[in-house]
């Protein structure tokens, strides 16, 4: 089946950022590991955020706007989440 324009970019969007959240936690590691992820998911996540919303603004389908925007608000809501949960993620 399928899945629509809309649905396409908010599950890409979401598993571009479970990739790189872990891969971010798997490759710092040493005595400031936690600081260097969350610096590192902060910048991730905002360079995302700005590449969603620029493409929400340009975008000539209203479905690709709206999977755009709201993939950028989710990439803000689940990101900072995930950012500092993961701190707190023993490796």
């Amino acid at each position: 089946m399928m899945k629509s324009t809309f649905q396409r970019i908010l599950l890409v969007n979401l598993v571009v950022l479970l990739v790189l959240a872990v891969a971010m936690r798997l490759l710092n590691q040493g005595s400031e590991s936690g600081l260097a992820f969350m610096i590192m998911m902060a910048g991730i996540i905002a360079l995302q955020f700005f590449i969603n919303a620029l493409f929400g603004a340009v975008s000539d389908s209203r479905e690709a706007r709206q999977g755009h925007w709201l993939s950028a608000l989710l990439v803000l809501l689940v990101g900072f989440g995930a950012c500092f949960g993961g701190l707190h993620i023993p490796l």
